[in-house]
């Protein structure tokens, strides 16, 4: 394949870190890192006639599945990055996608994996991908991350005496449930402030098990498993469901 034909398929944006998409550390928090990715997934979908648009006629969505991301570093504040992505080879259930993040000097800063359903707007089930492959472009044979993202263990403990919050209007999305980007907030929110401030994720891998909607009562895990990793997982209240796990990896701040 000519250099050409795999930038075709593969799509190409770019976006200044704003002060909003920073944190008190002046560099690009988590949850908006994903949004990052998660609009260069809606922007390169859509330019290939699979996106939202597209499947909303075929009464079905995306849902993000699973992902994982390997960081580098972090842009700052004022920066200018380019996130680059691309489908992969779709099986009958699963599609793939795959993200490389760059400073403005070309650096590569970050990578991902990730792994999409799609769903049924009115079941909420997974819909066979099969039927609609004619919809996906070429694979361009880039490998961001060469594994998949896996399954994640359950954890060693259950739910105690942890205190339920209530799921807000301003984490539900267009698909009329939780983004997430909200449970990586509510994940990293739960960390002491101390912590977060003297250490970074540098490895993060997240399950999205089922859909939250608005008014559900959830609750977050956070066991350390390793020193600085964490299973991370947010329930629901009562029954113990869990909506997503995750895995975060520390490192302490130079």
């Amino acid at each position: 394949m000519s250099n050409m034909e795999e930038q075709s398929l593969c799509g190409r944006y770019e976006y200044q870190v704003n002060s909003y998409f920073t944190d008190l550390k002046r560099q690009l928090s988590l949850p908006a890192l994903f949004c990052l990715l998660q609009e260069s997934a809606w922007k390169h979908a859509e330019s290939h006639n699979f996106g939202w648009e597209a499947l909303s006629a075929e009464n079905s969505f995306w849902v993000l599945a699973r992902i994982k991301v390997c960081i580098d570093g972090y842009p700052r504040w004022k920066d200018s990055v380019a996130v680059e992505t691309w489908s992969k080879e779709p099986d009958a259930i699963m599609a793939y996608r795959d993200f490389e993040v760059f400073s403005h000097d070309s650096r590569k800063l970050m990578s991902a994996t990730s792994s999409w359903l799609i769903l049924d707007m009115e079941s909420r089930k997974p819909r066979r991908i099969s039927p609609m492959k004619h919809l996906f472009p070429e694979s361009c044979g880039r490998t961001a991350i060469d594994t998949r993202p896996e399954k994640l263990p359950q954890h060693k403990v259950r739910a105690g005496d942890y205190v339920p919050n209530t799921v807000p209007y301003s984490a539900i999305d267009i698909n009329g449930h939780v983004n997430n980007t909200s449970y990586i907030q509510w994940i990293t929110d739960s960390f002491p402030f101390d912590y977060i401030m003297t250490h970074d994720v540098y490895d993060i891998e997240i399950n999205f098990l089922q859909e939250a909607t608005a008014n559900q009562q959830y609750y977050v895990i956070v066991e350390e498993i390793l020193p600085d990793e964490y299973l991370c997982s947010v329930a629901r209240h009562p029954d113990n469901r869990e909506f997503s796990r995750m895995m975060l990896k520390f490192r302490k701040r130079e």
